[in-house]
């Protein structure tokens, strides 16, 4: 049995060395069937999940392993790596701690505590780690870079930027350090410097995403569309976006569209592709369907989860403007293009009163995005923050639908905010909503996209660097006629822009 055990796992070993997954796999499930212990079957089924990219059940089988026997320190940080590919930064910190048990300057274990303690948000711990890596190691350029991304999340920016320039003296062409710097020296308007490290990072590597799209954001952040928009079409490769559909049948704005079916995803071009000739299919959200339907210009309107018609081309969203040529003098400005069903509209009256007396103004209000977007910690605003403004006498709705666990005890506490996320089911029940209030404040988020289709005012909070839509410096937008921008004087402190905006509600006259 023995032997068995011992030629099944030989096997398996030469089947994974020769990418024979499933067949390795199979060899030491069976193995596990006999034994369901055995920790070289378990350990080998962890390598073989991890080869497949499952990291989550790489990582069940080799904690399980670090159960069945004593393992040795190279087992212990395997272990580790795996939980920190599987997201469990918890287990993968236990596990490094462990590992350095038997060897405190083991430089992986080191670097991989500070990255999992950096996930967690226990940044002074992981800088700890960090510094005490770069005082026995101080030419480990990587550990560098990752010290500065850290150093940038804990609001230390000149500490960031001198991390970066660290990295990059030890390793020059360490192209992802240049698009780094770039945006730390972005974030901080400091933008020739910026557009340096970006053309040294296109110098080094042409065809690197990250620096392309950053340049593009730059360029677009300061009104630059022409060489913005035409640069911003590199997004599509850097792993964070992706397309749809076949590049072949993407739409670049020098086919010609009479005749030609067009699917698009962005609405407020779509009476220029109508008169060019195409016949346009609208593909969004399905929670946007309801408030999409006969929409001017749209041939077709479907949702994502319907089946997508044929067509000649495809445009993804934001691609239009690169298309159409877009400079800031041509931004379609006919707003309102969004329109609410009085249907719906009046699901709302009960939220006013039956006669529409609630007292004036009506504000709604947004404070917070989607958790998962990249700047979410930036753009949006915890709701104590905004405390002051529900001082000045109106009348207040959260347009807010996902209320955040730390906004709810705020939340409580505001009774003068009122609540009503368990009734926005769809983007048309927010419209419908919107169209009640004389004026939204919002942060940056899709909501303030909406308000301002809508044609209603919106007042839309700023973090110190926006997205590029909103520019900079300027108060009003090119994209929405309504809207009124606060934007913060000093980096990451909202102090000004809630001051600001109780002043403007203060003065507001509907």
């Amino acid at each position: 049995m023995t032997q068995d055990i011992a030629r099944a796992l030989a096997t398996a070993q030469e089947k994974f060395a020769a990418g024979q997954l499933d067949e390795a796999s199979g060899l030491l499930n069976d193995v596990l069937a006999r034994h369901p212990d055995h920790s070289e079957a378990l350990e080998g089924l962890g390598y073989v999940e991890a080869k497949k990219g499952d990291y989550a059940r790489a990582a069940d089988y080799v904690t399980r392993a670090l159960e069945t026997t004593s393992p040795g320190p190279d087992q212990v940080y395997w272990a580790a790596e795996v939980c920190q590919l599987a997201e469990r930064h918890g287990q993968a910190v236990a596990l490094f701690e462990r590992r350095l048990a038997r060897e405190p300057d083991h430089p992986q274990s080191l670097h991989g505590a500070a990255l999992s303690l950096a996930k967690l948000g226990e940044y002074e711990r992981a800088l700890a780690l960090f510094d005490r890596l770069l005082a026995r190691h101080p030419s480990l350029f990587q550990a560098h870079y990752n010290r500065g991304n850290l150093l940038g999340n804990m609001g230390r920016y000149d500490a960031e930027i001198a991390a970066y320039r660290q990295a990059i003296a030890l390793k020059p062409d360490f192209v992802l350090a240049h698009v780094n710097l770039g945006v730390a020296l972005r974030d901080l308007h400091r933008f020739d410097e910026a557009m340096q490290q970006f053309k040294k990072a296109v110098t080094l590597d042409p065809n690197d995403p990250g620096a392309r799209t950053n340049r593009a954001q730059t360029n677009l952040l300061r009104g630059e569309f022409e060489h913005g928009f035409r640069e911003y079409e590199w997004r599509w490769r850097d792993g964070r976006q992706t397309l749809d559909f076949e590049v072949a049948s993407l739409w670049t704005g020098k086919e010609p569209l009479a005749g030609k079916t067009v699917l698009v995803n962005r609405v407020r071009y779509l009476g220029r592709l109508a008169d060019a000739g195409a016949s346009v299919v609208l593909r969004v959200q399905d929670a946007l369907v309801p408030l999409l339907q006969n929409f001017p210009g749209v041939a077709q309107l479907v949702g994502e989860s319907d089946p997508v018609p044929a067509f000649d081309y495809h445009v993804p969203l934001l691609s239009l403007p690169f298309a159409f040529r877009t400079r800031g003098a041509d931004i379609p400005a006919a707003i309102p293009y969004l329109h609410v069903d009085p249907a719906r509209r009046a699901q709302w009256d009960d939220v006013f009163g039956a006669a529409g007396a609630a007292q004036r103004p009506r504000v709604g209000i947004v404070w917070s995005g989607s958790r998962g977007h990249l700047n979410d910690h930036n753009r949006s605003i915890g709701l104590a923050r905004l405390a002051p403004l529900f001082e000045v006498s109106a009348t207040f709705v959260s347009l807010q639908k996902d209320v955040r666990d730390s906004d709810r005890n705020a939340l409580a506490q505001l009774p003068r905010l009122r609540d009503v996320s368990d009734r926005l089911t769809t983007f048309a029940d927010t419209a419908a909503l919107v169209s009640h209030l004389d004026v939204v404040i919002s942060v940056d988020t899709s909501v303030a996209h909406l308000a301002g289709a809508l044609g209603k005012p919106v007042w839309i909070a700023l973090p110190f660097t926006p997205d590029w839509r909103w520019q900079l410096d300027r108060s009003d937008s090119p994209w929405y006629p309504q809207a009124r921008l606060f934007r913060q004087t000093v980096r990451g402190d909202w102090t000004n822009v809630v001051n600001d905006l109780r002043q403007a509600l203060e003065n507001w006259q509907p």
